[in-house]
């Protein structure tokens, strides 16, 4: 009897032990996808076992130069690029943010010449030409797969940086300045000029805040008038093609004829060329002066210098001369981002380009730009750009710079549009100007 009890015990003993060895085995087999009811979870595991090769790279410092008027906006970014290293550890991105691009410029013009540019630098469309030599190809990158601009900005049929916004031109006004001077939105130039004028024969408002001290603000003219008289999009490459492109019946021509009558008109205040950008802005934004233009990226500083948007509105710059034209929309594809060829650490600036231009952490970039989106599938959450569009029916005319020849022709010529529009401010006519502006052309175009 105790012999059969013993039996029967031992063999109760070994179906538990292997049912234990069983169930241990089946769990040490789990799959990535199985959940796991106790013990680390699978993203868990993976972060762990992760870590140690993080760990034990080589720490990275990575320099990413910008430029931005909006004190917040430069500290917000200043924050999310440290995020990086929660994703890398390894890997630290140290911004440094200039507050105009004319300083950042010469700044990155120095430097190149130096071969000490940062990692990652911040560009204007214009400017691409002039540092392709510095930066590597980011063609076949992951973060270009859904970009609607890069390929149009190429280089010499290579994309070297990452359009990161785009934006249409606007002319703000104060909507209670034209309720109360009884004033109606141009939709032409002759009407602009004209409701310029009845703002400055008031006497209440300055008519235009120009800021034309620093020379750059005087771009929604100087710089864009002739690109969109011309109806082309590639003007700009097109007139390195010409051997006259300033004089009589080409669109350089008229687009200046036209800024002319504005800068005759003498709406900007009584001393446009003694007030910088930052003084015009003032003056808007405290209701001294009625209209400004800028690109939308100009309303998160209006909003910072008043608190709110209650009495700001926008319409497209009227560049047409009748209404039986079409009205074109001024829009600007702009903060390239490239990485120098001279950079250490290329396969880390990429990989750090990658995360910022991943869906999550973009959408929050162009949320606090208050900017279009570059990028399909990402749309900017801006009330008033919506807003604006309602209201406003015209079409959209993307701006271009030139290519390379273009480039190399206006830099031997030293052509600077917006230096020219101060000199009109001052009186200068444009044919003062452009019989000279042919004579260099023609020479520096043959020189090649």
């Amino acid at each position: 009897m105790k012999r059969k009890t013993y039996s029967k015990l031992m063999l109760v003993i070994l179906l538990c032990a292997f049912t234990i060895l069983a169930a241990c085995g089946k769990n040490n087999g789990a799959g990535a996808g199985e959940s796991q009811t106790s013990g680390a979870s699978p993203s868990q595991t993976t972060e762990a076992s992760s870590a140690a090769p993080e760990a034990s790279k080589e720490k990275v410092t990575l320099k990413m130069a910008m430029w931005d008027s909006n004190n917040e906006f430069i500290s917000f970014l200043q924050e999310k690029v440290k995020e990086y290293s929660q994703v890398a550890p390894h890997v630290t991105v140290e911004l440094e943010p200039f507050k105009g691009d004319g300083d950042y410029l010469q700044a990155m013009k120095v430097r190149s010449a130096g071969n000490e540019l940062p990692d990652i630098l911040e560009l204007k469309p214009n400017w691409l030409n002039d540092f392709k030599e510095q930066l590597i190809p980011l063609d076949g990158a992951g973060f270009l797969e859904k970009n609607q601009y890069a390929s149009k900005y190429a280089v010499d049929g290579k994309i070297i940086a990452v359009p990161t916004v785009s934006f249409p031109e606007l002319v703000y006004y104060h909507p209670s300045v034209f309720e109360e001077l009884g004033l109606k939105v141009p939709t032409t130039w002759p009407q602009f000029i004209e409701v310029l004028t009845k703002i400055k024969d008031n006497g209440k408002y300055i008519p235009y805040a120009m800021g034309g001290k620093d020379a750059w603000p005087d771009y929604p003219f100087n710089e864009f008038i002739p690109h969109i008289v011309s109806g082309d999009e590639n003007y700009l490459s097109n007139m390195a093609k010409q051997d006259n492109p300033f004089g009589e019946g080409t669109a350089f021509y008229q687009g200046f004829k036209q800024i002319e009558e504005l800068y005759q008109a003498q709406v900007f205040g009584t001393d446009p060329l003694g007030i910088s950008w930052d003084q015009a802005t003032v003056l808007f934004s405290s209701k001294k002066a009625a209209v400004v233009a800028a690109g939308l990226w100009f309303l998160p500083t209006y909003e910072q210098k008043t608190g709110s948007t209650e009495d700001i509105a926008a319409f497209p710059m009227p560049y047409r001369a009748s209404e039986s034209e079409p009205l074109k929309l001024m829009t600007f594809t702009d903060h390239f981002y490239g990485i120098a060829s001279s950079s250490k650490h290329q396969e880390e600036a990429k990989a750090f380009m990658e995360w910022f231009y991943s869906p999550e952490v973009y959408q929050t970039y162009i949320d606090k730009a208050q900017l279009n989106s570059t990028f399909e599938g990402i749309q900017s959450n801006v009330q008033f750009l919506k807003d604006f569009y309602a209201q406003n029916q015209a079409e959209a005319f993307t701006y271009i710079p030139g290519d390379a020849e273009y480039t190399r022709i206006s830099n031997a010529i030293q052509l600077d549009v917006k230096a020219l529009g101060q000199d009109m401010m001052s009186g200068k006519k444009v044919d003062d100007f452009v019989g000279e502006l042919n004579k260099k052309w023609a020479a520096s175009k043959a020189s090649k």
